[in-house]
């Protein structure tokens, strides 16, 4: 946190991240074997044994001067820490807790995150949750966000660190116990969210080389939807799903239009579902384009490509009768241009047949 020793966030058994935000934010802590039922439907009823902390953020600021104390040091890479102010946290970083006993200063430029609980009452509670997770899962979740973000290119903040770390944890044990979860939601992460799953699968890999463990697709899914949630820009679980939904269902259309099956692999699939995605977003806002007055171009396209645009049709008005939002001229010569491309090879083949 080497410069920004000044900015923490506040919330019950939550990240100090180094960017403030205000967020709230609904985070799975993948440890107990405690059941969930009716967790935003019977789809995913049952599916996640763990623990369910809804954390509240909110800002606060420590005086650039003040001296962080070890209370106990928790590993080499991770101390208990009381502030002037009395308050508690833990700090991790490299060699932070390195022969460090209790009253010795901390050197803040040592400092990578810190996790601040937001009471009393959620002191013992946060300090064990830290306590119970291995050191080496925590150097395993930082390489996993390092891979979303500079080889997947997703958006990851290190808020991310605690629930994934937490999760990674939570499911070697379960696999130790030969708990292996189905996950209802694999189909849609795969294929929806290519990346966030490549991730999850990155994930599967260095558990596999750490612990020896062989995890399943389905758990991949899992870990894949962290990112999936910061992606999206916001920590609704529901509105992650609705999306999720909204994006097969106009797939589903757009297959069952052309009577093909769409091709993952196919770069243009790739675009295709980004701007689904970002368009599905605006649906879920309630955002809308203003169209431009030129309508040229949009008349030319539903000319050229008439089959593609009675697809688009399909679409606007399942998402009108849906989901009551009126898809504008712009956002239909849009989606009419990304589903010319993606539909090409496989409308040629069929005319060739």
């Amino acid at each position: 946190m080497t410069g920004n020793a000044g900015k923490a966030h506040d919330f019950a058994f939550g990240e100090v991240c180094r960017e403030c935000c205000g967020n709230l934010a609904v985070f799975f802590l993948f440890k107990s074997q405690i059941p969930l039922s009716g967790l935003h439907g019977a789809a995913w009823a049952g599916v996640f044994h763990s623990t369910l902390s809804r954390l509240m953020l909110r800002k606060c600021f420590s005086t650039g001067d003040a001296v962080l104390k070890v209370i106990k040091s928790m590993n080499h890479n991770m101390v208990l820490a009381e502030e002037s102010n009395g308050s508690q946290c833990i700090c991790r970083g490299k060699g932070i807790g390195f022969q460090k006993r209790t009253g010795d200063d901390i050197d803040e430029s040592l400092i990578e995150q810190k996790y601040v609980p937001a009471g009393p009452s959620n002191k013992a509670h946060f300090v064990q949750l830290f306590s119970e997770i291995p050191d080496e899962y925590w150097d395993l979740t930082a390489d996993v966000v390092d891979y979303a973000r500079n080889r997947m290119k997703l958006k990851a903040s290190d808020k991310v660190m605690l629930p994934l770390c937490d999760h990674i944890a939570g499911a070697v044990e379960r696999y130790r116990q030969n708990v292996k979860l189905e996950n209802p939601m694999l189909w849609v992460v795969k294929y929806i969210y290519p990346k966030e799953f490549k991730t999850g699968r990155y994930a599967v890999r260095r558990i596999e080389e750490m612990t020896g463990i062989r995890m399943l697709d389905d758990e991949a899914a899992f870990l894949a939807y962290h990112f999936v949630i910061e992606e999206l820009g916001n920590d609704d679980q529901t509105n992650a799903e609705t999306m999720s939904k909204i994006v097969r269902d106009i797939l589903h259309i757009v297959e069952q239009s052309f009577q093909i099956e769409l091709n993952p692999e196919d770069w243009n699939y790739e675009r295709f579902l980004t701007h689904l995605k970002f368009f599905v977003n605006r649906i879920i806002e309630r955002k809308t384009y203003e169209d431009s007055e030129d309508q040229s171009l949009y008349e030319e396209m539903k000319t050229r490509f008439p089959k593609v645009h009675r697809c688009v049709e399909r679409i606007a008005d399942y998402i009108l009768i849906e989901h009551h939002y009126d898809v504008g001229k712009d956002e239909r010569l849009y989606l009419i241009i990304h589903l010319e491309r993606v539909t090409r090879k496989a409308r040629k083949r069929k005319i060739e047949d």
